[in-house]
């Protein structure tokens, strides 16, 4: 297919050159001719080319399997990128780089329980010590500085 747009590679229009170049023996117009039928023999061979390139069976599977594997591809990929965020999805995340790692949460203030809890350890872990001492049969040891407890009974004022 050729089309023209009016004027010639010479820049002539081309009805009033084509009389001029006819009137010259062995002239452009003779050439022109031959370069016309050179491209229509080249259009028209690879016209049946592609044509017989359809027909074939093979390679028509061949640009199926080709074009599958490539729509495999590229839906991969569009699954692989980050989403943006969308007003309607709450669960949308920013892309950007992967979330790093976070410190540890900070331990909770100190409660003045534990520090009771602490303290009743600390004593029921003596009052075992004791107890194994006066399994063995030994005096446990008294503490200085503290008294041994009265017996209960009447006060006196």
């Amino acid at each position: 297919m050729v089309v023209h747009a009016g004027l010639d590679t010479a820049g002539c229009d081309t009805e009033g050159c084509d009389t001029a170049k006819a009137a010259r023996p062995g002239g452009a117009a003779d050439g022109d001719s031959r370069l016309r039928a050179l491209a229509q023999d080249w259009i028209t061979l690879w016209q049946s080319e592609l044509t017989a390139l359809a027909a074939d069976p093979e390679l028509r599977e061949s640009w199926q399997t080709l074009m599958a594997l490539w729509a495999g591809t590229m839906a991969a990929a569009v699954r692989a990128m980050p989403r943006a965020p969308s007003p309607h999805d709450a669960t949308a995340r920013s892309p950007g780089p992967a979330e790093t790692a976070r410190p540890a949460p900070a331990a909770a203030a100190p409660d003045a329980r534990d520090a009771e809890i602490e303290r009743l350890a600390r004593h029921v872990a003596a009052l075992e010590r004791r107890l194994a001492e006066l399994e063995r049969g030994g005096d446990p040891p008294v503490r200085p500085g503290r008294r041994p407890r009265r017996k209960s009974g009447p006060r006196l004022p």
